[in-house]
């Protein structure tokens, strides 16, 4: 049986656990910052939403969603996911997605975009502006900033 412990000995222990926590806290972070999780590191980027599950959207259909409390398209074609705008470049109104047709109908004008936003026919002159959009662990994402027309 050992005897009493001494003031300086539990001091000494107490400051080396100390020193070890921290340094495993330190390298810990070291390994985070170089080593990112892949949702952290994927081309969209932090700031995305999700829309919702990959295999809730079959091939030819579209979901809207609200993405910085803008609405937003995406669809998903035979090869590819596509994410853009609903405000028609015209006068703002909200597109609506015919999966029959394949194309995106203004309601207000009659303004045509096909499946990847750009306009078929009607009154805008612009095409929807796209968002970059991903899937993370099979879930869909669609990122704030803009991608490619």
């Amino acid at each position: 049986m050992t005897g009493p412990q001494s003031r300086r000995s539990f001091l000494g222990k107490l400051l080396g656990g100390t020193l070890i926590a921290a340094a495993l806290g330190v390298v810990s972070s070291v390994v985070a910052f170089l080593f990112p999780p892949d949702a952290v590191s994927s081309a969209l980027g932090p700031q995305r939403t999700r829309v919702g599950k990959l295999d809730d959207l079959p091939v030819g259909e579209g979901k809207l969603a609200l993405v910085n409390d803008e609405p937003v398209w995406v669809v998903r074609l035979a090869n590819e996911l596509v994410a853009m705008s609903a405000l028609c470049t015209h006068q703002g109104c909200i597109v609506k997605w015919q999966p029959d047709r394949r194309l995106f109908s203004c309601p207000c004008h009659q303004g045509l975009f096909d499946q990847r936003g750009n306009v078929v026919s009607g009154f805008p002159q612009l095409p929807l502006p796209r968002l970059n959009v991903g899937v993370v662990e099979g879930e869909v994402y669609v990122s704030a900033s803009r991608g490619p027309i």
